[in-house]
């Protein structure tokens, strides 16, 4: 077999070839158009089915949905009731409690008013009982200061007294007005009225003896005071209720009441006692 036969089998056989892929695309597009056409009628189907199911089951969605609506609405309807009725009650128990309150405060206004009026009065007590302490002791101290005052004067008036009997001229020539003496002579033998004349000596004497009384006054007037506070804390102890201060004063038989304020005071600050109000206690 030469080359022109074995070209001419080989054209033969591609022109076979060309005619199968031909015919097996025209199959495969016809097979296509078919499959698209089954495709467009399944749909077509479908889509007809859907339109007619829900044409059926459209009445009874648009009843649940009227039902679901109705339901809403009762279980708001109810939800309000039921608020209006809690504001109601809230409404009523606060007015019943307003009430409550007002006649409650009514009853105990005149208490509150007598409790405020004996506060008030007892405060006003010890701010007097307080101010007339505070005055005794500033008094006390006028008078001490005064006493001093006046004492000192009267020593430096003697003394003074004393110095004024030797007349020194100069350094040339003195002259005395009296008979020239020592110093100490001059003291114990003063000139002229020897009667109102003191020496410095018997001043001071006299000072210090003025002194002496004078601390053994305080002495014995602090032993006083101690004694009336015994007393008073005896008294106290049988009458645990409590005592004013002018019971006090009236028990122990002290006409004025004030001049317990000191011993009353100092007792406190001891903590011997203590002060409720107008009443005083033995401290525990």
């Amino acid at each position: 077999m030469g080359n022109a036969e074995a070209l001419r089998n080989l054209a033969e056989e591609m022109a076979s070839a060309y005619e199968e892929r031909v015919n097996s695309i025209l199959a495969i597009k016809q097979g296509t158009a078919h499959m698209l056409a089954d495709f467009g009628k399944a749909h077509k189907e479908m889509a007809d089915n859907l339109r007619a199911e829900l044409a059926r089951v459209k009445p009874e969605l648009q009843a649940a949905e009227s039902d679901r609506k109705a339901a809403d609405q009762a279980e708001i309807k109810e939800r309000e009731d039921h608020i209006e009725k809690l504001l109601a009650d809230f409404g009523k128990a606060h007015k019943e409690m307003a009430d409550n309150l007002r006649a409650e405060l009514a009853r105990v206004k005149p208490e509150l008013q007598a409790a405020e009026s004996d506060r008030k009065a007892a405060d006003q007590a010890e701010i007097r009982e307080r101010k007339w302490a505070i005055s005794s002791m500033l008094d006390d101290f006028k008078k001490e200061h005064e006493g001093a005052a006046a004492a000192w004067r009267e020593l430096l008036a003697g003394m003074k007294s004393v110095g004024e009997k030797v007349t020194i001229t100069g350094p040339v020539k003195a002259e005395a007005a009296v008979e020239m003496k020592p110093v100490e002579e001059a003291i114990v033998e003063p000139a002229g009225n020897a009667e109102e004349e003191e020496p410095e000596e018997e001043i001071a004497e006299k000072a210090g003896i003025e002194e002496e009384e004078a601390v053994e006054e305080g002495a014995a007037e602090e032993k006083i005071e101690e004694d009336l506070g015994g007393r008073i804390l005896d008294l106290l102890e049988d009458h645990t209720e409590g005592l004013k201060m002018t019971q006090v004063a009236d028990m122990l038989g002290i006409e004025n009441w004030r001049t317990l304020i000191p011993i009353m005071r100092e007792l406190l600050d001891d903590g011997e006692i203590r002060k409720e109000g107008t009443l005083y206690f033995v401290s525990e």
